[in-house]
């Protein structure tokens, strides 16, 4: 930068217009020129532009090779009122200072592979055109790759394909290296939590690290972007199939005898002599089951703590009551997630009008069986008194006792309420002494006042002894039509 001021200037151009030209401040370049020897911290002018703070979604469209005028058109559309002409200079500018310096991150073996998919155009399948994308697994070290054509990017695909390539490596690495997928699934964005964590629970399954790369930055993932490239130009580029499956066949050929057969370019060695002699024995065994990934919904949670899925009903923590979750199959279970956490699994039933529940899912005061009831109640009822206490022992001693004859006890200790807990215990002791153990004896004998009545014990009103003196119950019965007695 000095020796440029000082050449500048001595071509003629004056302080200001060397400032202007070089970005810097007139009195830096002054500075340089009072002391052509002595060096100068040079700090450029900042020259702030309305188009700073979308200079990330600039360069996006940079790195998509999109034009300053598509740039420009889109910037539209999200709200900037500028003119083109200040889009396509910014955009000129930001071209020119797109020299960046990247760090080379060596792996071990089995540490790492790398995947994406790649657009590659449209296949013809039985005499029509259709589009079809390529994907590509490759393990860093070695650069030994599995690639597969599909004909979609939804998850279940993206998930078949890792299990494929999987399989074709015989094992699995440590990590896997995936496209932040924005742009990857169509049906699906990876961003979405549905997508994140069927993603992870197949991680989970096969035991690999999941690390999505950063958006718009094919650095992170260089091994697999150069072998997408390679596959098109290389396999694809030019050929014509019949169908698919011939276009398959052709792809296998090509990986095994010439892909992975090849002296690569970068390391100078066949991949699959590395991969047969030093990675493979690195990377992890094959799980002993395959990750079944079936199906997945939204569900609302309804009042009885229950949702609707496949014509049957599972239950969810009653805290999500009137909310709507996410249901996933996983392995032959039903996984349920509200905001991105796990709140419940099931068992998938295949019967269908089924009700899986579990209990913890239900509040503390719903969640108590008979029993649990019945002996909370015995505690209440020997707060009220020995005769109340030897009632609930008596009643619960019937031979046929019903599942909810606890409702009787809970009957008689809301007398409380209106009752003092001593004329509770009397109307229990009545009813104990005629053995009438029903909640409407006690209420009754509450209500009309009779504990007050006595209790005469061991007396009865009939003599079952004969004498001189019985009568026949006839003539009582007209002594008192004769208004004699009553």
């Amino acid at each position: 930068m000095q020796i440029t001021v000082k050449t500048l200037f001595e071509k003629g151009y004056n302080k200001t217009q060397i400032g202007k030209m070089l970005g810097i401040d007139r009195k830096t370049v002054r500075k340089i020129l009072k002391n052509p020897d002595k060096d100068i911290q040079i700090v450029k002018k900042p020259h702030p532009s309305t188009l700073d703070k979308h200079r990330e979604f600039i360069e996006w469209g940079i790195s998509k090779e999109l034009s300053a005028q598509r740039i420009f058109q889109d910037l539209q559309r999200e709200g900037f009122d500028g003119s083109y002409s200040t889009v396509r200079d910014y955009v000129k500018k930001l071209k020119e200072n797109t020299q960046r310096v990247f760090m080379v991150n060596p792996v071990l073996p089995g540490e790492e592979a790398q995947v994406d998919f790649g657009d590659i155009g449209k296949l013809s399948i039985l005499g029509k055109k259709r589009r079809a994308w390529i994907f590509v697994m490759t393990l860093s070290f070695s650069r030994y790759m599995f690639a597969k054509i599909v004909f979609d990017q939804t998850v279940k695909t993206f998930i078949q394909c890792h299990v494929e390539g999987f399989r074709y490596f015989c094992g699995i690495p440590e990590t896997v290296k995936i496209d932040n997928l924005k742009a990857g699934i169509i049906e699906a964005n990876f961003y979405e939590p549905l997508v994140q964590r069927t993603y992870a629970a197949f991680a989970s399954h096969y035991g690999f690290w999941p690390q999505p790369c950063r958006v718009s930055t094919p650095t992170d993932k260089p091994k697999v972007e150069r072998n997408i490239d390679y596959v098109k130009d290389n396999c694809l580029k030019g050929r014509d199939f019949k169908d698919a499956d011939e276009a398959t066949e052709f792809l296998k050929y090509w990986l095994k005898s010439i892909a992975n057969a090849r002296v690569h370019g970068t390391t100078k060695k066949i991949p699959a002599e590395v991969f047969e002699a030093e990675e493979k024995p690195k990377l992890k065994v094959l799980p002993s089951k395959d990750f079944v990934f079936s199906d997945s919904a939204k569900a609302s949670i309804h009042t009885n703590c229950h949702f609707s899925y496949k014509a049957n009903y599972y239950s969810a923590p009653f805290q999500l009551v009137g909310l709507e979750v996410d249901v996933i199959e996983v392995n032959k279970l039903l996984k349920v997630y509200y905001d991105q956490k796990e709140v419940a699994i099931h068992p998938i039933t295949e019967e269908k009008g089924k009700h899986v529940t579990n209990k913890d899912h239900y509040p503390d005061h719903k969640n108590l069986t008979c029993e649990d009831i019945l002996a909370q109640q015995r505690e209440e009822m020997a707060l009220i008194g020995e005769s109340a206490l030897e009632f609930f022992d008596r009643f619960r001693s019937k031979d046929n006792l019903r599942r909810y004859d606890y409702r009787t006890i809970s009957g008689i200790l809301s007398l409380r309420k209106k009752y003092d807990p001593a004329i509770i215990n009397a109307a229990c002791q009545r009813a104990l002494y005629y053995d009438c153990l029903k909640y409407i004896t006690v209420k009754k004998v509450c209500e009309k006042d009779l504990t007050k009545l006595p209790i005469y014990k061991d007396e009865t009103y009939i003599n079952e002894e004969s004498h001189d003196l019985a009568r026949d119950l006839s003539e009582y019965n007209f002594l008192c039509e004769l208004g004699e007695m009553q």
